[in-house]
């Protein structure tokens, strides 16, 4: 009766631990997700804060790169003559536009009557009196009034302008024209690596900028929540107000700032996803990685009086888990075997096929073709039982497998082996590796003397990089990708996972770890 009495006892103790640790865990966590939490909300508004400076400060800057070229035109006029001025500025046309945003830079030469005597308008482009924009610049001859925009065939464009006197009381004004589409493609991308929108509009709403092009020239008050009212609170940058987007339809942290330069007032407005925080931050990883210390800890010692009670069992499941381990390097062993012993006909049979398609096109290269099979074939009758063979008996291999491709393509491929590593060649590698990427290359990728196929072998210290340029044929080769699995499976049983075979842009790229 005292044995069982003293297990009873011990397993109850057992239980009442596991419950208190677990009780002890579960406050632990709570308390330490709901500072999580508070620091996660306090960061990302700080971090919102810190990027609507930046946008702001960015767009600002684009905004004030107007202004000082119109200020650059008024020091090209004070020193050129009016022949002069329509060379220069017919070079800045073309030359220098601020990011192809400047549609055109022009003057216009006006007596006292204020009638145009001379002007420049682009090297094709005619002076009619009745044109808009003539219209508007005749209208305040002497400098572009704020927020300047005028509308000509269904588009938005800034005319931004200044004048100065000239002898005999004419004036010359001159300036630059923006088309405002152009502007938005270009305010696009401005400070991009944040996750915001933002959108530029006057004090009566007029919207010259938005991430929507469709927008440019609606009212900003009609089509959101925003209010004019909302422009003239005061700004406070820490507490930004929550409100739903129209544009994303998810709630927002909204900012709204002045955004003045010289020939634009108005304002602007941010918005940040709210759901969008950076976990990376300080305050945030110190909590979890107190969590994380304290999870362990509480499970260390429950799997320590769980393992004490269970030991038995433990050890039955680790013996059975090594036996499994067993079988299944068996079969893997057994599955690589299969795949090596597939690559030594798969290699004749390409070569043969090659061969002969040149004994009707080429007898003399064919000979040759011939010849070098040979000797290309006696690295192929003795496989390595382990599937890895020296890095200097792969190179000397796959640089007679190169000469036996060169002979019946020519010109349509290329072949470049840089060794970086001719002292540390003492590393290994799988069998066939280099031959594998590079038939891959030649099998699923169209070659011609216009295109040729350019194919690289790039030895480093601790890895062979194989690329080619990726022109693929439209039709899939039986047994794509045959020799790729083949490697893959070399790599994966040796526990080496660096290998890497993908397509990254108009490059097809290889990278076999070396052993």
């Amino acid at each position: 009766m005292k044995t069982p009495n003293n297990r009873y006892i011990s397993r109850k103790a057992f239980i009442a631990i596991g419950t208190a640790i677990l009780a002890i865990t579960m406050i632990s966590i709570y308390f330490l997700s709901s500072s999580i939490n508070n620091s996660n909300q306090e960061t990302y508004k700080y971090i919102t804060q810190k990027n609507f400076y930046q946008k702001l400060g960015a767009l600002e800057m684009e905004f004030q790169n107007l202004d000082e070229h119109l200020l650059s035109l008024a020091e090209i006029t004070e020193t050129s003559s009016i022949q002069d001025l329509k060379m220069k500025f017919d070079v800045l046309s073309k030359v220098y536009n601020n990011g192809n945003i400047i549609r055109l830079n022009w003057f216009l030469v006006v007596n006292e009557q204020n009638q145009v005597i001379d002007y420049y308008l682009g090297s094709n482009r005619q002076f009619h009196n009745d044109h808009t924009f003539v219209k508007t610049i005749l209208a305040n001859p002497t400098s572009s009034l704020v927020n300047n925009f005028v509308v000509k065939d269904n588009h938005y464009y800034w005319l931004i302008y200044n004048s100065r006197s000239l002898e005999e009381g004419n004036k010359l004004i001159y300036g630059i024209t923006l088309d405002m589409e152009s502007f938005h493609k270009y305010l696009t991308t401005i400070d991009v690596s944040t996750p915001n929108y933002a959108y530029i509009f006057t004090k009566e709403g007029l919207c010259i900028y938005h991430p929507e092009i469709s927008l440019i020239g609606k009212n900003v008050f009609e089509l959101s929540s925003l209010k004019p009212q909302d422009t003239i609170s005061s700004f406070k940058a820490k507490e930004p107000p929550v409100v739903l987007s129209e544009y994303l339809n998810l709630e927002v942290f909204r900012f709204i700032s002045p955004f003045n330069s010289k020939n634009f007032k108005g304002y602007i407005t941010v918005n940040f996803p709210k759901f969008n925080v950076d976990d990376n931050i300080k305050p945030i990883q110190r909590n979890t990685i107190l969590i994380f210390i304290t999870t362990v800890s509480l499970i260390v010692i429950l799997f320590y009086f769980f393992s004490q009670a269970n030991k038995r069992a433990h050890l039955e499941k680790k013996e059975l888990a090594i036996e499994n381990e067993k079988v299944k390097k068996e079969k893997a062993l057994m599955q690589l075997q299969q795949l090596k012993n597939q690559i030594n006909p798969h290699f004749l049979f390409n070569s043969l096929n090659s061969l002969y398609m040149l004994i009707d096109i080429n007898p003399d290269t064919a000979q040759k073709f011939t010849l070098n099979l040979s000797k290309t074939y006696r690295y192929l009758i003795t496989p390595p039982e382990d599937n890895i063979v020296d890095l200097n008996d792969e190179i000397t291999f796959i640089q007679k497998y190169i000469t036996l491709q060169q002979l019946r393509f020519s010109k349509e491929i290329h072949f470049e082996l840089i060794n970086k590593n001719e002292e540390h060649n003492d590393k290994k590698i799988p069998y066939l590796a280099l031959q594998i990427t590079v038939e891959n290359a030649l099998k699923h990728n169209i070659a011609t003397t216009e295109n040729p196929l350019l194919i690289q072998i790039i030895i480093e210290r601790d890895y062979i990089v194989v690329t080619n340029n990726y022109n693929p044929k439209k039709s899939h080769q039986q047994g794509e990708l045959f020799g790729l699995k083949y490697l893959q499976s070399i790599y994966k049983y040796y526990n080496k996972p660096d290998f890497i075979a993908r397509q990254e842009g108009d490059t097809f790229v290889c990278i076999l770890p070396l052993f």
